[in-house]
């Protein structure tokens, strides 16, 4: 066990990092003289400052400044080889972590001393009931299929950098949200909408008592539009535009934005009038967002390391090391160290993760071939070794998760090429048309046992293309749905322009930035099925005069 060294100065206002490593240092000498004491203990301390600004109906709808303070204690008894945080079998209700967000004043250090007092003790409590359960789990119950400890104990990291101060004109964006949610609130053929500012600053401070000590942080920024409207049939569509940069003076220039507010304009009217698509299996192009969501679906979900250890898992690709699961010209590595690619930046881009670990690349697949995991530092019996993908937000313990998936082929052929290859497609199959996704709003996917193996990803925008050369027809209403190896199966060919889709997404470990960069793909066959449809009929009355004038009388 390695001590830490105490090294709070009286002379000088305490940073956060100088109260965590005082605290942790005197309480973990306490529990050290416990029958079951911890053989490691980390703590993070994250400080943040967000600025939000929002228009609707062609007003201002928010605009402030807020700071809050988290802090996360990680405790482990027992040892690497069998810890209390192994997963329970046959125990879903105590397989769940305690704990919940921890919300602290800002700025200051008894609040901090305190804080961490408190939870550390409450960590203690909770790991030393929980690793008598898991020792009488593992007697009581078959062996494991897959193993792997516990825990890696690595090397210690010591950096501290700078994270940069946020940089936000509030007032001048407030008058260009305003102006381009007046443009919106015109538009009858929109029935809600938001732009929306998002900026934040991020500093994280972690300690463990292995001896790292860093402190780093991001900045990142966000302008997003929404807009959502009913059809005549019940059905509830919307147009979604976002751009994500590390640093607020990048974010587009007003006439961008309006531009965006004309273009959604357009598409809403158009989705208005297109009709509702059908269940549906063929030939499928998912241009560059589309594909990056996809893949962050059906195959990155699905190889974060510690999902191979949990005996309700699915665990769809854990024998395929060595195996081809995609064509040979498919190649796909999630490398969080990447800021930008494909001229934008990229949201799951970190220096370390939330255990402590150095980011670096993951190689899941190459040519065609499954090489590995995203592991953290719960490592499997053939990969013993953190690629620095534990992740969490705060209030959860750390799991391994996607930062930047990166998929990439040898062998591409241009946008009017891919399209050919659908029709020709289409035609062999003797189908009226196919179909190409333009945008989609997201997905979900289920890997566990008890439920069905698959996918869905919510496509926004599709459109039919027809073999007897007929315009394309935008369609509305339909989920790109199936499960993985049947899917990749089907994976045909590959254009040359990689496109971003940067998010979030949600997963037991709670919600984290993540980025997919992708190319335009062809699938032989996918499978379409219905959209949840509203029952709802549209707004009875037009939308008011901006202006505040009405007809009629006085009330």
């Amino acid at each position: 066990m390695i001590n830490i060294l105490l090294y709070l100065s009286l002379a000088h206002a305490a940073s956060p990092e100088d109260v965590v490593v005082a605290e942790l240092t005197r309480v973990n000498d306490i529990l050290q003289d416990q029958e079951e004491p911890p053989y490691y203990v980390a703590a993070t301390v994250i400080d943040s400052t967000e600025i939000n600004i929002s228009a609707r109906d062609g007003t201002l709808n928010e605009s402030g400044e807020t700071g809050r303070r988290t802090l996360d204690v990680d405790m482990r008894i027992g040892d690497t080889t069998l810890d209390n945080t192994h997963p329970l079998r046959g125990f879903s209700a105590l397989d769940e972590d305690s704990r919940s967000p921890l919300y602290l004043a800002q700025d200051s250090d008894a609040a901090l001393r305190h804080a961490l007092w408190r939870e550390l003790d409450a960590r203690y409590r909770d790991a030393a009931e929980r690793i008598v359960v898991v020792r009488a789990n593992q007697n009581v119950k078959v062996a494991e299929i897959q193993r792997g400890q516990d825990f890696e104990q690595v090397k210690a990291s010591v950096d501290r950098v700078q994270t940069p101060e946020l940089d936000v004109d509030v007032q001048a964006w407030e008058s260009t949200l305003v102006a381009i949610s007046q443009a919106l609130s015109d538009s009858p053929a929109i029935h809600i909408h938001e732009i929306a500012l998002s900026a934040i600053r991020e500093e994280k401070t972690f300690v463990d008592t292995d001896g790292s000590r860093l402190v780093h942080g991001r900045t990142h920024a966000r302008v997003s539009l929404q807009a959502s409207a009913t059809a005549e049939d019940g059905d509830v569509f919307s147009v979604f535009e976002a751009i994500d940069v590390h640093l607020a003076r990048s974010l587009p220039e007003a006439d961008t934005l309006h531009q965006w507010a004309l273009d959604a304009i357009r598409r809403m009217e158009d989705l208005h009038e297109a009709p509702r698509g059908e269940p549906y299996s063929g030939p499928v192009i998912l241009e560059g967002q589309a594909t990056g969501v996809f893949f962050h679906e059906v195959l990155g979900h699905r190889v974060e390391g510690h999902r191979q250890k949990r005996e309700d898992e699915g665990q769809t690709f854990a024998k395929q090391v060595g195996y081809p699961i995609l064509p040979p010209f498919i190649s796909v590595v999630d490398d969080p160290t990447v800021s930008n690619l494909a001229g934008h930046d990229l949201n799951g881009f970190y220096a370390y993760d939330d255990e402590g670990s150095p980011a670096a690349p993951a190689q899941l697949v190459e040519d065609g071939i499954f090489r590995g995991f995203m592991m953290g530092r719960s490592p499997l019996d053939d990969f013993a070794h953190t690629n620095g993908h534990g992740r969490r937000s705060t209030g959860n313990l750390p799991t391994s998760r996607m930062g930047n998936t990166l998929i990439t082929s040898s062998k591409t052929v241009t946008r009017a090429a891919l399209r050919d290859q659908l029709l020709a497609e289409v035609r062999q199959q003797k189908l009226e048309y196919g179909y190409i996704v333009e945008d989609i709003e997201g997905g979900f996917t289920l890997t566990g046992r008890t439920m069905p193996n698959a996918f869905n990803v919510r496509a926004t925008a599709s459109w039919r293309v027809f073999a007897d050369g007929r315009p394309d027809e935008l369609v509305r209403g339909i989920d790109l749905v199936g499960t993985p190896l049947v899917a990749f199966g089907n994976l045909l060919a590959a254009g040359d322009d990689p496109k971003v889709f940067n998010g979030t997404c949600g997963a037991e470990s709670g919600w984290v930035p993540v980025s997919a960069v992708a190319p335009s793909v062809l699938f032989s066959k996918l499978e379409f099925q219905l959209k949840e449809k509203g029952q709802e009929r549209p707004p009875l009355l037009d939308k008011p005069a901006q202006d505040g004038a009405a007809d009629g009388g006085d009330l």
